[in-house]
């Protein structure tokens, strides 16, 4: 199939008007209200978003419901061949798409090109190639009893049981600001392939690749109303999508506050609910561990994103008998290359934090290290342009003095009970803390409400083992981090979700499987 026109996507978002997109058609809110959204490079006014009410939901979620019966009715090959035109339209305009995903949300250039994006046209070429292959269904024979002349009388019968999935109907995705596009094109990739329409609500924060997407999406081919994506707050946008009768299956990923809600008030109207929420990620460092590989993983998992990664390894647990070699290394590894600054240049690490607001709230939290007594440090690389280094990690770029960095931040000497090692900051911002035992490192790392992913570092394999099997979370890396198999369940335990995804495992949430019983004819 070929692709059925170029898409122009504009290299400034300041040059992009957001609009909603409802049965196939560019529309505003129903209200005429936006919100302003900037960009945290440099505080910068960047475009506005619609404030979408409750309105522009029932009128998404109305076409989303007429486009259901043709698309889930429409072939498994035609449907494979579409999302396959998504994914190359995607890979077409990496850059373009890269370059407003670093102005809209504060991440790299360079990492939006190379891992974001990608993601995301993998994410649609994998789950064509999963509905092409079918679902593994479940066909047996069985011998039951029957009544076939008399009420009274019971004979033997022999039936075939079989499954059979089935879409689910109108899907309401919500999706995050940290990897904006990702996380949306891992929710509609899945959703539509297996047949279902949806309507999409990204967060108000980061909008700009989600309403580039429709553009991809309809030079696609995507029918109108499959795929709808309606912008604004959790408030007035994305609780009138959870509650709304028409809309079967909600799955959200977020703040675990949110997820919360969204889960009892799905929960009470007999919705299915996937919720993949927040991490405070232990690492686990053994004095046998390859010490060079870790720091240079770790100091990675610390930082990566801004620190703005559910995954992130930000507590890490380290043998008392290296920690103190251990701290030396990841302050030198941290000060020689994690670089904050303009998220054009290729040889940032880090860009800034995605909000003003944000910002703020990762500063609270070192604020209150500093106030509990913790050590503090800050590892601002000599080459990052800055010129000035607040008392509480906040970094001024030269040149992007409007926006909102912070500083590679250290913890160390912080207990275990503390807020800190507690809650997830979500930014830049790692503590470290020494143990003595095995059993003592399975209990610290087990211990918080959190359980997304983990990482173990040892070279011995037994015990590498024996400590991964221990550690309650959905994910967990022996001598690793962000290894995530495109097959594997994908989830987090506790305040971290309730739900897996990935592969087969998201295919299952958006189906609906129906048993089949049939005697011999």
């Amino acid at each position: 199939m070929a692709l059925s026109k170029f898409v122009d996507i504009p290299s400034n978002a300041k040059n992009i008007k957001i609009l909603n997109y409802i049965g196939g058609k560019h529309v505003p809110p129903v209200s005429g209200q936006y919100l302003q959204s900037y960009n945290p490079a440099t505080g910068d006014k960047l475009t506005m978003v619609p404030d979408s009410s409750k309105i522009d939901i029932d009128n998404a979620v109305f076409a989303a419901k007429k486009a259901f019966p043709a698309w889930s009715t429409t072939s498994i090959a035609e449907r494979a061949a579409i999302l396959n035109q998504v994914a190359d339209l995607i890979e077409q305009n990496m850059y373009q798409l890269g370059r407003l995903e670093s102005q809209d949300q504060g991440k790299p250039v360079a990492a939006a090109v190379s891992f974001d994006i990608p993601n995301c046209a993998d994410k649609f070429r994998k789950f064509a190639k999963l509905i092409l292959d079918g679902f593994n269904e479940v066909s047996l024979t069985m011998e039951t009893t029957a009544t076939k002349n008399s009420i009274s009388k019971k004979e033997m019968a022999t039936v075939t049981a079989v499954t059979q999935h089935i879409p689910a109907g109108v899907a309401g995705l919500i999706s995050p600001w940290n990897m904006p596009l990702q996380m949306a094109c891992s929710k509609i990739a899945p959703c539509i392939a297996v047949g279902n329409t949806c309507v999409v609500k990204p967060t108000e924060i980061t909008s700009v690749t989600a309403f580039v997407l429709t553009q991809i999406l309809e030079a696609a081919g995507v029918p109108p109303g499959v795929v709808n994506i309606v912008f604004g707050t959790g408030i007035n946008a994305g609780e009138a999508l959870v509650k709304h009768k028409d809309v079967r299956l909600i799955s959200f990923t977020g703040g675990s506050l949110t997820g919360s809600r969204i889960g009892a008030i799905a929960g009470g109207l007999y919705k299915r609910v996937a919720l993949e929420l927040g991490g405070k990620g232990p690492s686990v460092v053994f004095k046998d561990c390859d010490i060079e590989h870790t720091i240079t993983t770790n100091v990675r998992a610390a930082y990566q994103n801004q620190g703005e990664l559910c995954l992130c390894a930000s507590r890490q647990y380290v043998q008392q008998d290296i920690y103190d070699e251990y701290l030396q290394k990841f302050r030198q590894k941290t000060l020689s290359e994690v670089v904050v600054g303009n998220p054009a240049d290729s040889k940032t690490f880090y860009g800034p934090m995605v909000s003003k607001q944000h910002m703020e709230k990762v500063l609270s939290y070192i604020r209150l290290a500093q106030e509990e007594g913790a050590t503090v440090e800050f590892l601002v690389n000599p080459d990052a342009e800055h010129t000035n280094l607040s008392s509480d990690g906040r970094l001024t770029i030269k040149g992007f003095e409007g926006g909102y960095y912070i500083a590679p931040t250290l913890i160390t000497n912080v207990k275990q009970s503390s807020r800190l090692v507690q809650e997830e900051i979500f930014g830049p911002v790692v503590c470290v803390m020494p143990f003595q035992t095995e059993d003592e490192a399975v209990k610290l790392a087990n211990d918080t409400q959190y359980g997304l992913t983990a990482s173990v570092w040892t070279l011995d394999k037994e015990k590498l083992l024996r400590v991964m099997k221990q550690i309650n979370a959905g994910s967990v890396w022996g001598n690793g981090w962000l290894i995530i198999g495109s097959d594997m369940p994908f989830g987090g335990m506790g305040c971290s979700g309730t739900t897996r995804e990935g592969g087969k495992w998201c295919l299952d949430f958006y189906t609906e499987t129906k048993a089949l019983y049939y005697p011999e004819i």
